[in-house]
C-alpha cells in the first residue's frame, strides 16, 4: 500500500514519533512523508530513503512561555483562509503520487484532502487523549475545539499514542530506548524558546552542577539524554516520554494555559518520577528539584490512570496497518475524484 503520513508541529516531537512509525511502516508499504519545512532536515537525516513534501503549518504566539490566543489567530489568518486552495493542492498531489490511505499525526490540511479523495485516514496523534480526560476549564475548552478542527468530520479512526491512557504508547527513537551502561553526574536540560532564557538565568545560581543545556550547536544530544543523571525542560509529550521510559527523574514546566502540557505534567509526576515546577519560581524548584531526584523512583500505584512507559513503535504500525487494510480499497474513488479536479 502506498501511504501518505502528514505530520504536524514546529517543534521535533510530532516529528521524532512520525520517523518511528514510518520506519516501521516503510518494512512493507511505501511511506511518502508530507511535514513542514522546519523539521524536514531531522525527517531527511532519519528517513533517508523517503520521499518528502513540504506543507504549512499552524504556529503558536507565545510571550513569558504562555500562548497568547488573540496574536496565535491573527498570525494565522491568511493560513486558514488559504485552506482551501491548500487541500485541492494536497489533492492533486496525492492523486499524482497513486496515494492509498493517509496516517495524519495532529495535520489539518492533509487529512481534510484525503477526506475528500476518498482515502481511508488514521489520526495517530498524543492530543487524542485529551478527549478522554474531562476538564471544562477554559484551556480544556479550547483544546478540545482545536482537536475538533486539526481531526476533522470524516476520519475513519482515532487512535491516541501517550505514555498515559492511549491507545498506543509512546513511539521513542532506537537511540533513546535503553539507559547508557554508565550513568553521568550531569543534568540535560532542554531549554525551548519559550522557557530558555529563564531557565538559563536560574542555572546561573548553581555553579557546582554540570547543566548540559540543548539545543546548541555542538554537543552529543542522544549519549548525555541517555546517560543523564536527571533532565529539566518542557512539558511536550514526547520528551516526558523518553524521559519517563529511560527512567530519567524530571523537572517538568508546562506552559500556563496549554492544556495538553499541564494534563502531561500532571500524569509524568503520578508516575513518581517527575515533579511540576512553575517557571516564577525556577530557582526554588530546581534547587528542590536536585535534592530530591536521586531519591525519585517509578512508583505509579497511587494513580487511577494507566501508563505505559515503553516504545510501541512495531505496536503502532500493525494497528494501523490492520486498519487501514479494513478499509475499502482507493483506487476507484481516486479515479473520480481525479475527473472532478481540474489541472
Amino acid at each position: 500500500m502506498k501511504i501518505a503520513l502528514a505530520i504536524n508541529g514546529e517543534g521535533f516531537g510530532h516529528a521524532a514519533r512520525s520517523a518511528c512509525l514510518a520506519r516501521e511502516l516503510s518494512r512493507d508499504h511505501q511511506v511518502v512523508v508530507w511535514a513542514p519545512r522546519t523539521v524536514l532536515a531531522f525527517l531527511r537525516s532519519e528517513l533517508p530513503d523517503l520521499e518528502f513534501h513540504h506543507i504549512p503549518v499552524l504556529q503558536l504566539a507565545k510571550q513569558n512561555h504562555r500562548i497568547v490566543y488573540g496574536r496565535t489567530l491573527l498570525m494565522n489568518a491568511r493560513l486558514i483562509a488559504a485552506i482551501p486552495c491548500i487541500v485541492h493542492r494536497i489533492r492533486r498531489q496525492f492523486q499524482r503520487e497513486g496515494i492509498e490511505a493517509l496516517i495524519s499525526d495532529y495535520e489539518p490540511f492533509a487529512s481534510r484532502a484525503a477526506v475528500k479523495c476518498g482515502l481511508p485516514v488514521v489520526s495517530f496523534c498524543h492530543q487524542a487523549v485529551l478527549d478522554r480526560v474531562p476538564d471544562y476549564s477554559v484551556p480544556g475548552l479550547v483544546a478540545r475545539l482545536m482537536n475538533r478542527f486539526m481531526i476533522p468530520p470524516g476520519v475513519n479512526h482515532v487512535l491516541s499514542s501517550s505514555f498515559f491512557d492511549g491507545d498506543i504508547g509512546p513511539l521513542i527513537r532506537p537511540e533513546l530506548r535503553t539507559p547508557s551502561d554508565t550513568i553521568g553526574s550531569h543534568i540535560l536540560v532542554y531549554g525551548s524558546a519559550s522557557i530558555r532564557n529563564c531557565l538559563e538565568a536560574a542555572l546561573t545560581q548553581f555553579p557546582n552542577h554540570d547543566f548540559r543545556l540543548y539545543p546548541r550547536t555542538n554537543g552529543n544530544y542522544v549519549e548525555d539524554f541517555r546517560s543523564a543523571r536527571a533532565v529539566i525542560g518542557p512539558s511536550g509529550h514526547q520528551m516526558l516520554s523518553e524521559a519517563l521510559c529511560l527512567r530519567k527523574p524530571v523537572l517538568t514546566f508546562p506552559q500556563p494555559g496549554q492544556n495538553e502540557q499541564i494534563l502531561n505534567a500532571r500524569m509524568a509526576e503520578e508516575t513518581g518520577l517527575a515533579r511540576v515546577g512553575n517557571l516564577d519560581r525556577a530557582i526554588e524548584e530546581i534547587r528542590s528539584f536536585l535534592e530530591h531526584a536521586d531519591a525519585m523512583k517509578l512508583d505509579p500505584s497511587g494513580s487511577r490512570h494507566s501508563f505505559i512507559l515503553r516504545d510501541e513503535s512495531e505496536r503502532a504500525a500493525r494497528r494501523i496497518a490492520a486498519l487501514l487494510s479494513r478499509e475499502p480499497v482507493a483506487s476507484a474513488v481516486r479515479k473520480r475524484t481525479a475527473d472532478l479536479i481540474p489541472a
